[in-house]
């Protein structure tokens, strides 16, 4: 498995006020990287990635979101941008877009699932993934963090944008 290393800064979205959040795991039980007990950190290169993501699961009644942006130095990610990297996981960018939940009501695995769980058994801390929706913007999944075997993973003293 090809790993490299990455630093750099990256956006995080929480609610508003929600500050203490912000490097804690993604809340929901399972989501696109993680399912059954596993922890997330989701955040995205640019802000817009934060944007889209988001617009797939927000409903009018949520309280206003934040962007943070947030310092990351990982020495294991795997990029699932790089086609040759899909191909030696035998994967494909359809199988990285697959609907999950639609995957999961349908009975079948979800595909992402299946990855993240090869991934996180090879010692991947994270993986880059082109977005779905706009695949011209980056997400990162973290699978561990701020821990001895983890990515680190600080905040900024910089002013968060608005949603």
């Amino acid at each position: 498995m090809q790993f490299a290393p990455l630093s750099g800064r990256f956006w995080r979205t929480i609610f508003e006020g929600d500050d203490a959040q912000l490097l804690k795991p993604a809340g929901a039980p399972a989501g696109r990287w993680h399912h059954n007990g596993q922890t997330a950190l989701y955040c995205s290169m640019q802000p817009d990635a934060c944007r889209v993501s988001i617009n797939l699961f927000a409903t009018a009644d949520d309280p206003r979101r934040m962007i943070h942006l947030i310092e990351v130095t990982v020495d294991r990610i795997v990029d699932l941008r790089i086609p040759q990297i899909r191909d030696d996981l035998n994967t494909s960018l359809s199988d990285i877009h697959a609907d999950w939940k639609e995957e999961r009501t349908s009975g079948q695995p979800a595909a992402t699932w299946l990855l993240s769980d090869r991934l996180r058994k090879l010692g991947a801390q994270g993986i880059l993934s082109p977005s779905r929706s706009r695949p011209d913007l980056t997400h990162l999944t973290l699978f561990d963090w701020n821990s001895d075997t983890g990515a680190s993973v600080k905040t900024t003293k910089e002013q968060p944008l608005s949603f």
